[in-house]
């Protein structure tokens, strides 16, 4: 996940190399990767706050959920068009989609209201 999502190679336990930022320390990955991280690792069943993941997180929100129950909150419409086929519910409205375009119609569809 660092590597994708920060382009940041792992050098040890205390050390992570960012292209952007050099040598920098675990706790200063990006809130996406550390939001990913719990979703992957956490098992008290949570609910996770998505909206500090961007667009390059979403692809691992749909291997985390296709392996565990996961429940995200998101303040904006996430783009999973590169996620591949997934099934989510979706709260607000009870409704489940299984795509992105599915997804996307049903959240600017809450956007709406």
């Amino acid at each position: 996940m660092i590597q994708d999502i920060d382009k940041s190679a792992v050098i040890g336990p205390h050390l992570i190399e960012s292209p952007v930022l050099g040598p920098i320390s675990p706790k200063e990955i990006s809130g996406g990767v550390k939001t990913l991280m719990l979703m992957a690792f956490d098992e008290s069943g949570k609910i996770f706050n998505a909206s500090l993941c961007g667009d390059n997180c979403a692809k691992w929100i749909v291997k985390i959920a296709a392996r565990k129950d996961l429940t995200i909150c998101l303040h904006h419409v996430l783009d999973f068009s590169s996620a591949g086929p997934f099934d989510a519910l979706m709260l607000n409205t009870g409704k489940t989609v299984h795509n992105y375009p599915q997804y996307l119609d049903e959240a600017l569809r809450i956007e709406e209201r």
